[in-house]
């Protein structure tokens, strides 16, 4: 095998790498964003991807449905769609978030967070 075809196939090895760590953390943040239960739609609304770097502040977004929060981190991924090795943050900062994952709401099983990191990853 010559040297430049090493490259090439570090180079496409590299993109699928990154592709699939995007792909993964879109339907994990998707599934966590959809497991979150829902009261007036703060906790759905404070759910936040990012690419290097966690978001360590609160928004003021509420979402009921989920979907402006999923779109927004499709958006986040698209942006990242250069990162070779990507390193993908899912965050929540509300102070009541580990509350309601520790089975606090009714509305959501106990540890919603990591069924739906698992559900991902099937």
């Amino acid at each position: 095998m010559s040297f430049e075809k090493s490259l090439s196939i570090s180079a496409e090895l590299s993109k699928d790498v990154g592709d699939e760590t995007r792909a993964f953390a879109l339907r994990a943040f998707r599934n966590i964003v959809l497991s979150t239960p829902v009261d007036e739609g703060r906790a759905r609304g404070n759910w936040q991807l990012s690419i290097s770097t966690p978001i360590n502040s609160q928004t003021e977004d509420f979402d009921r449905s989920g979907g402006a929060t999923i779109n927004k981190g499709v958006s986040v991924i698209r942006a990242a769609i250069r990162a070779k090795y990507p390193v993908i943050w899912i965050t929540n900062n509300l102070p009541y978030i580990q509350r309601l994952n520790e089975g606090h709401s009714q509305q959501a099983p106990i540890k919603f967070v990591e069924t739906a990191i698992t559900r991902a990853m099937k």
